[in-house]
C-alpha cells in the first residue's frame, strides 16, 4: 500500500477543485521546498506540485517561501560572503534558454563592469535548448573559467571581480528540478525562483525574464524576500539584456518601494553602420577586442550596463548611467577581459 507523503499535503491544498483549491501560503511554500530538498519527496508528487503552480499561476508568496527554504539548503559560504573583503555587490542570474536567445552581449556588459569595480556573482543554466550556445560556452570562448567551488568563486572574485556558477555547482537538487522540464515538457516554477534567488545576498540584482506577466511575480518575491534590490524587464531572449533599438520599460525596487520607468532606446532600428560585421559565437570576443565592429551590439553593451550601474545607485538618472557605460567602454582594457 503506498501511504501518502509530506508533499501530499501541499498537493491537496492546490488540486481541492473548483472553490477549494488555493495558493500556497509563504510558510506553506517554504514547507514544501524543504521536504523537496530532504530527498524525501517522490518524484510523483514534486511534478504534481510543480505543474499544479504552473497551471494556477505562481504567486510571489509561493515563490519566496520556496526562495526562503533554499537559502537554508545553500551552503553557509554563499551568504557569508557579504561579510567577505569580495562581497559581490550584484547578482546576475542567466537561466535564459529558448530559441530566440541571441549571442550573450549581457556577458560583454558584466565584463565591462567588473573591469570598473563592480563585482558580479553570476550563476546560470541554459546549455541544451539554447541555439546560439549557453553563458558557459562564451565564458570559454572568451577564454575565462567557470567557477565550481567556493574557493575558485572567491579566487575569480578576487581576481577578476566576476565569478560564474554553472547550477550544477551551485545546488545539485535545484539543478535536478529545473531539469523536470525534459520530464514534464514544460518549465516549472523552479525558472522563476532561479532568477530571484539572489543566493550570495548581494545588494542589487539584474533579472531578465521573456514574458513580461512575469515581472510583476519577480518584483513581488523580491519585495517579500527583501534581499537587495532588483531591476526586472522583458530582455534578450530572456536574459538580463536590454535592447538598444526600442524603448525598454523598468521595473524595480528601491528602499522597499516599487518603481517604474521607460528607458529610452539608445539608437534607431537599422541605424547601424555599413562596416558593421556578423557575429557568431566563435568571433564573439573580437567585439571586446575591436577586431570586430557591429555598432548594434556595442550598444546593447552599454545599455545592459547602464541598467546594471543604475539598480546599484552608480548614477542617478539612466542618461548618466548610459554614458558611464560609454566612457567604461572606450577605455576598456582589451588586452584583459575583467579586472586585473
Amino acid at each position: 500500500m503506498i501511504e501518502r507523503t509530506a508533499l501530499s499535503a501541499h498537493v491537496r491544498t492546490l488540486a481541492r477543485g473548483p472553490g477549494r483549491s488555493r495558493s500556497l501560503t509563504e510558510t506553506e511554500a517554504e514547507d514544501a521546498m524543504r521536504i523537496i530538498l530532504s530527498g524525501k519527496a517522490p518524484p510523483e508528487a514534486i511534478g504534481a506540485l510543480m505543474m499544479l503552480m504552473r497551471f494556477r499561476g505562481e504567486s510571489p508568496e509561493e515563490i519566496a517561501g520556496f526562495i526562503r527554504a533554499i537559502h537554508e539548503h545553500l551552503p553557509p559560504w554563499m551568504a557569508d560572503l557579504q561579510n567577505d573583503q569580495n562581497k559581490p555587490d550584484l547578482d546576475w542570474p542567466s537561466y535564459a534558454a529558448g530559441r530566440t536567445r541571441g549571442l550573450p552581449y549581457f556577458l560583454l556588459a558584466a565584463l565591462l563592469l567588473s573591469q570598473n569595480g563592480v563585482k558580479i556573482f553570476m550563476h546560470g543554466f541554459n546549455s541544451h535548448h539554447s541555439a546560439t550556445g549557453s553563458t558557459e560556452q562564451a565564458l570559454n570562448i572568451l577564454g575565462l573559467k567557470v567557477s565550481t567551488t567556493e574557493a575558485e568563486v572567491k579566487q575569480s572574485l578576487s581576481q577578476y571581480n566576476f565569478a560564474y556558477m554553472p547550477l550544477r555547482s551551485l545546488s545539485q537538487p535545484l539543478y535536478d528540478l529545473i531539469n523536470l522540464r525534459d520530464v514534464l515538457g514544460l518549465r516549472s516554477p523552479i525558472n522563476t525562483v532561479l532568477r530571484s534567488l539572489n543566493p550570495v545576498h548581494a545588494r542589487a540584482a539584474v533579472i531578465g525574464v521573456f514574458h513580461p506577466p512575469y515581472i510583476s511575480l519577480q518584483v513581488g518575491a523580491t519585495l517579500l524576500m527583501k534581499n537587495g534590490d532588483a531591476i526586472i524587464f522583458k530582455g534578450g531572449g530572456g536574459e538580463a539584456e536590454r535592447t538598444p533599438i526600442k524603448d525598454v520599460r523598468m521595473t524595480y525596487t528601491k528602499s522597499g518601494e516599487i518603481k517604474e520607468q521607460v528607458f529610452k532606446a539608445l539608437m534607431e532600428r537599422g541605424a547601424t553602420e555599413e562596416t558593421d560585421q556578423t557575429l557568431t559565437l566563435e568571433n564573439f570576443a573580437g567585439l571586446w577586442s575591436g577586431e570586430i565592429r557591429n555598432e548594434q551590439a556595442v550598444a546593447s553593451v552599454i545599455a545592459t550596463a547602464a541598467t546594471a550601474l543604475f539598480i546599484l545607485g552608480k548614477a542617478e538618472t539612466i542618461e548618466d548611467a548610459e554614458q558611464q557605460a560609454r566612457d567604461f567602454w572606450q577605455t576598456r582594457k582589451v588586452s584583459s577581459m575583467c579586472a586585473g
